[in-house]
């Protein structure tokens, strides 16, 4: 006896669509795998089956969307720095002078664990030698477009009246990426909740210093000071 099937109709029906794929957030869910990896094993130590293994692909599924492991690491430096880069415009939007100022450093200081991963990442590039171009023109990239975004703020509160008049508004911002690097520096390897209360403490004091009177043309240490000046920490 021939068994019929109950709907003669599906013998005729077309094949299943094929399953849409996304390839940016294909993309993009293997360089959050990559930032995951660094926080835990700086970049030096991450490996393109370490990134597999975290994704939770295979390794050919990486090597189809990048040529190698440097051309991984330099696409996830910048998807951070684009994410950096989104903080800095919503915090910074409709203000302008010292008000946008410390919107723009409030969206870097390494205050949650965003921005704390955010440090983990620009560290471990920081300390990786022999990178390849592409690696070097991201680091460039993003350090210019933050520089840039301080050069602005602090040239509109330099207008406005906001710091005072003797101080260059370039030299300012290289200050600035001074002191906030050191705060994001400092920021791993210290016990974060305490050192997160006081990181806006430092940088209130700068802008304290901006924001208030000129020092005395010619001051210095006293006659009788033993205090040496040097390039060192402090």
């Amino acid at each position: 006896m021939i068994r019929r099937s109950a709907d003669p109709a599906r013998r005729f029906a077309e094949p299943p669509m094929p399953k849409i794929v996304d390839r940016d957030v294909q993309r993009e869910e293997v360089l959050l795998a990559t930032w995951r990896r660094i926080a835990r094993h700086g970049a030096a130590g991450v490996t393109i089956r370490g990134i597999a293994e975290e994704a939770g692909v295979s390794t050919g599924f990486i090597t189809h969307y990048f040529r190698d492991k440097d051309e991984v690491l330099a696409a996830a430096l910048q998807l951070c720095n684009e994410r950096v880069s989104e903080r800095v415009a919503a915090r910074g939007q409709g203000l302008a002078g010292m008000a946008a100022l410390r919107a723009l450093i409030d969206a870097v200081l390494p205050l949650d664990e965003e921005r704390f991963l955010t440090w983990q990442i620009w560290l471990s590039f920081w300390g990786r030698s022999g990178v390849g171009e592409p690696l070097r023109r991201e680091q460039r990239r993003g350090r210019e477009s933050w520089r840039g975004a301080l050069h602005r703020v602090l040239g509109e509160a330099h207008r406005a009246g906001e710091i005072r008049p003797d101080l260059d508004p370039s030299y300012e911002a290289e200050r600035l990426i001074v002191l906030v690097g050191g705060i994001g520096l400092q920021s791993q390897m210290q016990r974060p909740r305490s050192f997160r209360r006081r990181a806006w403490s430092y940088v209130e004091a700068h802008l304290d210093g901006l924001m208030g009177p000129a020092p005395r043309s010619g001051a210095a240490l006293p006659a009788d000071s033993d205090t040496t000046v040097t390039g060192g920490s402090p």
